[in-house]
């Protein structure tokens, strides 16, 4: 009995396809649990932090601030000079850069400050104060 014949609608399916697909599916699900290590280990963590996917690599990091994941950075063309990295948010969010250095585009991933509230006018009363 060949792959394709062991389904019993008579779907034929290419081997080489499947396994590719299977394949891809392990990569993405063992990139998924790195991820979940990495920002279970910067958990608690005061400032910005970075903590390696891979480790001992450092071409992709996990970025959080005081704790809380905000994506990630990974370094475009690692073997060229000068480095060069991309911001990669959480989605629905798009990657941004290129940033000189991992630190700076992990900044480029903070939340932007709210804007200060105006200060309140004073009352009528509290100008003829003197």
């Amino acid at each position: 009995m060949a792959f394709g014949d062991i389904f019993s609608d008579g779907t034929s399916w290419d081997e080489a396809a499947v396994l590719h697909d299977a394949e891809l599916w392990l990569v993405r699900a063992k990139l998924a649990v790195l991820e979940q290590d990495a920002i279970e280990a910067l958990r608690g963590t005061r400032g910005i932090a970075l903590a390696s996917l891979w480790p001992p690599s450092t071409v992709i990091r996990i970025v959080a601030q005081d704790g809380r994941h905000l994506g990630r950075v990974r370094r475009e063309y690692p073997w060229a000079l000068p480095e060069r990295w991309i911001a990669v948010p959480l989605p629905p969010a798009r990657p941004h850069g290129p940033y000189r250095s991992a630190e700076v585009a992990a900044h480029a991933l903070l939340p932007a400050s709210p804007a200060p509230s105006p200060s309140p006018s004073p009352s009528p009363e509290e100008e003829s104060m003197p």
